[in-house]
């Protein structure tokens, strides 16, 4: 630069024009392979900058657009450049939605079953889902994704269908593990049941537990949700069930026949009925039932000889004997001392073996224990004694047990006959002697009944027992005179022999037996003594 600038300077100076030299080109520096590197990347970042910022705007207009993308369909309805609403209106005019609120019921072995909601499950998609994912493409968060799935829309169409969703896996499960528990607790029943009054063995086939195959059971209750069934059935094992050992299990449960029998006091002890099953026909019944099945094996049964019912219809069935008598004219005390009396008799029962008394069985005759005061016979007078009147009572007892073929152990006769039954059939009593006894000699025990009728006036006494021979008895007595022992000529009263003819079930005599022997006095007023004649008093047993 100095240079050209002397050259000029001189110029000017000397005043003679110099023809100007041009100074050669200077040569244009060449640029290098970076420098064109770095144009073409700006360039390129032009462009893609242009390109970004054209996208972002078209996917922003995508995104801000509130129509499902195009060339959209759900289960084969197109709601493409649909909105929601109008989407939502053309799956349920499609009748879109027909498995909402519907259940996929599974019945397991045992009885046990549970079901798996379709809308929980995920295996249908309800409308308002439907339309959502429908919706969801191009309407995302990120604009240029929303620009993808709008240009994806154009070139392939998107189809929304619900059996392609994913199932809710925790909440099938719940629903699997809620039919298991179902099936444990239902098994955990006794392997069988005697049902003995329906003559019936119930054996239960799986009781305990079944190997049921549980991953099995899933795959197949969600193939059924994808399948879109109402019902499904599962009883598949993992292994079989292995057969009761059903020799043990006859002997465990098998009962021997027994008869109905008394005890030593007669009480019934009721009979066994015996139960046993066919073995054969029990392998049968098992093999052909289903998993979880009840298996109903019929019991054989085999009836006693002798049931509780016979022996207990064999007790009290006869009226061994029975006497009636009557109280007529007697006082409202002697009437209260008779029934006081004959309700300690009613429904006393006597073992074999066992001996009645009187005064045992009626007790002191005390005012305390009810009793009052009547007319009875004492120093052959009539007096009012405690208890007067209760020999009737005795006396249409022993009168009964006569007629009964009964042991008699102790009876002593009225001084005067009674008005009330013939010679030969009273027994009087008094606390504590005379008591009157007998003795159960049967083979059966006996009871007595003993009661009053208020409309005729009557006492009546029955002995009931099991008659077993069906022999009866006519009794009849002879009579003789008593004369006085001072006045021989005097007749003061009776001796009385009375006997009793038996005859068997048909009618038959077979022998007569004699029962009893007793001297009967008359009244002293009834007694024709001389003139004059005085006698001494004479002691006279309660009547």
């Amino acid at each position: 630069m100095s240079d050209n600038f002397d050259k000029l300077m001189n110029s000017k100076i000397s005043g003679s024009p110099e023809k100007k030299e041009m100074p050669p080109p200077k040569p244009r520096p060449k640029r290098g392979p970076v420098k064109r590197a770095l144009i073409v990347l700006l360039t390129v970042l032009c462009v893609l900058a242009l390109l970004v910022c054209g996208a972002a705007v078209l996917g922003y207009r995508v995104s801000v657009d509130r129509r499902i993308l195009p060339n959209t369909y759900v289960a084969g309805v197109s709601v493409g450049g649909m909105t929601r609403e109008e989407a939502d209106r053309a799956l349920r005019d499609a009748g879109f939605g027909s498995l909402e609120g519907e259940s996929l019921s599974v019945t397991l072995p045992a009885g046990a079953a549970f079901s798996v909601d379709y809308m929980g499950s995920g295996a249908i998609l309800s409308r308002d889902a439907a339309v959502g994912y429908a919706y969801a493409p191009g309407h995302g968060t990120n604009v240029f994704t929303n620009l993808r799935d709008a240009v994806k829309s154009r070139l392939a169409p998107t189809s929304i269908q619900p059996g392609e969703q994913p199932l809710d896996e925790a909440y099938v499960h719940a629903c699997v593990n809620e039919g298991l528990a179902a099936l444990e607790k239902n098994l955990t029943r006794t392997a069988y049941l005697a049902d003995l009054p329906g003559e019936k063995l119930i054996l239960f086939k799986g009781a305990g537990g079944i190997p049921l195959d549980q991953d099995g059971l899933y795959a197949a209750v969600t193939a059924a949700l994808k399948a879109g069934e109402k019902t499904l059935r599962y009883d598949t094992l993992t292994r079989e069930i292995a057969a009761p050992d059903f020799e043990s299990l006859f002997w465990e449960i098998a009962v021997l026949p027994s008869d109905a029998y008394y005890t030593e006091t007669f009480e019934v002890v009721p009979e066994v009925v015996g139960y046993g099953f066919d073995l054969d026909e029990a392998k049968r019944l098992w093999d052909a039932a289903g998993v979880g099945e009840q298996v109903i094996v019929p019991l054989i049964t085999v009836q006693p000889e002798v049931t509780a019912a016979e022996l207990e219809a064999v007790l009290y069935r006869d009226v061994l004997g029975s006497q009636l008598t009557y109280y007529y004219g007697s006082t409202s005390e002697r009437i209260n001392n008779i029934r006081l009396a004959a309700s300690k008799l009613d429904g006393l029962i006597l073992l074999p073996g066992e001996t009645f008394s009187y005064n045992d069985t009626v007790g002191q005759r005390t005012q305390e224990a009810g009793f009052q005061y009547a007319d009875a016979y004492s120093d052959g007078q009539v007096v009012s004694e405690l208890g007067g009147g209760i020999c009737q009572v005795s006396s249409t007892l022993y009168g009964a047990t006569l007629y009964a073929r009964l042991k008699i152990v102790s009876r002593q006769n009225h001084y005067f006959k009674v008005g009330y039954l013939d010679y030969g059939l009273d027994a009087t009593v008094s606390w504590r002697q005379p008591d009157f006894k007998f003795r159960n000699d049967r083979d059966y025990p006996i009871k007595l009944a003993a009661y009053l009728n208020e409309d005729d006036l009557s006492l009546a006494v029955e002995i009931w027992g099991t008659d077993v021979d069906g022999v009866t008895v006519r009794l009849y007595h002879t009579e003789d005179d008593v004369f006085d022992e001072e006045l021989p000529w005097v007749l003061v009263g009776k001796s009385v022999h009375t006997y009793g003819d038996l005859y068997d079930a048909e009618g038959n005599y077979m022998n007569t037996v004699y029962e009893n022997f007793g001297v009967y006095y008359f009244h002293d007023e009834d007694i024709e003594w001389p003139e004059g004649y005085e006698r001494g008093g004479t002691d006279m047993y309660l009547g």
